[in-house]
């Protein structure tokens, strides 16, 4: 069996974080081995996923270089092995996220970018 890979999505009220939600919420519910961790309730000292962060290898899918998921769980003591920068990624792709509180079409592309983004780093820690 494979090891759970955690992750941690922006948690911003810009389009950005609400495509990262989207995305890593997908791949929870799509993929046995991935958990996702919510960075609020470890901010507020929810057990569950601070252990979840502290136990398994953690992406942060960050909406911009601020890097909100990998600050946050620093101070849980545990440590982010990959912060994904979404904003740069869909800039690579010319594209940008749209909604902040739901998605369209565009931002469904934007999501499906993130998703196999996601997929590929999650294959290059299992590598490595």
């Amino acid at each position: 069996m494979k090891e759970k890979i955690v992750l941690c999505a922006c948690s911003g009220m810009n389009p950005r974080g609400e495509v990262s939600r989207v995305s890593v919420y997908d791949l929870s519910v799509e993929h046995d081995d991935i958990e996702y961790c919510c960075v609020v309730a470890s901010g507020g000292n929810y057990q569950k996923f601070i252990e979840l962060a502290q136990d398994h290898n953690v992406i942060a899918v960050n909406g911009c270089e601020n890097c909100c998921p990998e600050t946050i769980l620093k101070t849980k003591n545990a440590t982010v092995e990959y912060n994904l920068n979404v904003s740069k990624l869909l800039k690579k792709h010319d594209l940008h996220a749209e909604c902040t509180v739901r998605i369209n079409e565009n931002d469904e592309k934007c999501v499906n970018i993130i998703k196999n983004e996601i997929l590929k780093i999650k294959n290059e820690l299992e590598d490595s």
